[in-house]
């Protein structure tokens, strides 16, 4: 028994063959989902289409930059005609930055991290407004948007701290 269903209804996962994203796909399949998932790996797309396959769900695994504006309109399409719609989108998709100092990232990794994860988010998040827009105009139910962020690239690097000296408990 499932605790909810999800039959009948189509899901876009960014960052889909990996982590959090293929962990959420999985869920979204085992509530019976049928799934596209985003990569930008092809051999990790594979895997886990394969794995998602398994739930007897149709699976659509496609190799998309979703930092790259126009590459995520045309993978979004492309998604649209191979699956007929998509009911909910989880902007997931995500890099952390190169491990440095702040005072020593370079601009460039800094423009790398956003596009990816601030301007991927945005252009697939659109993308899918757009669709579910024009799905609810026509009297179908619009859908669902999902942005996504893992705590574990938030944390700043620390300066060392001193070293204490133990102290005696009594």
């Amino acid at each position: 028994m499932r605790a909810f269903d999800l039959g009948g209804k189509v899901a876009l996962v960014t960052g889909g063959n990996g982590g959090i994203g293929l962990g959420m796909a999985e869920g979204l399949a085992a509530a019976g989902a049928d799934l596209v998932i985003w990569g930008s790996n092809a051999e990790k797309n594979a895997a886990a289409e394969k794995k998602l396959k398994a739930h007897g769900r149709r699976v659509l695994a496609q190799r998309c930059d979703v930092a790259d504006e126009a590459q995520v309109e045309a993978k979004f399409a492309e998604a649209l005609q191979a699956m007929g719609r998509i009911d909910g989108c989880f902007a997931n998709a995500g890099v952390s930055q190169a491990r440095a100092p702040l005072a020593e990232l370079p601009t460039k990794e800094w423009r790398r991290v956003l596009s990816v994860n601030l301007d991927g988010a945005f252009f697939t998040l659109r993308a899918a407004a757009r669709h579910m827009a024009e799905r609810s105009k026509a009297g179908s139910p619009g859908g669902r948007l999902v942005g996504m962020a893992s705590s574990g690239q938030s944390t700043a690097q620390r300066a060392p701290r001193p070293t204490r000296r133990p102290r005696a408990r009594c």
